[in-house]
């Protein structure tokens, strides 16, 4: 199993909504990692929305496991918020 504590892992990935459950997938097969599963810690990302309002992508901390048909990872429990919800420590 992996774990990056600097985290400089860079995954660019699809958000979706379902209500208010909002997931990202990545679309780079092996842009985090090439292991099966991957420990993503919690983070606040910095974001600017289409008003162009500042705003923050929070992710909480999970253990995702890669699909086997697609594999890609989806994180899930994914939240905006105005201010950051994560130390990103």
């Amino acid at each position: 199993m992996e774990y990056i504590r600097d985290c400089r892992a860079l995954a660019q990935v699809i958000l979706s909504a379902d209500g208010t459950d909002i997931t990202a997938t990545t679309t780079d097969t092996f842009g985090l990692t090439s292991e099966n599963i991957f420990l993503m810690p919690d983070r606040s990302l910095n974001y600017t929305d289409e008003n162009n309002n500042r705003i923050f992508l929070n992710i909480p901390a999970q253990l995702v496991y890669r699909d086997t048909v697609t594999q890609q990872f989806t994180f899930t429990g994914l939240f905006f918020s105005t201010t950051a919800a994560y130390s990103n420590n």
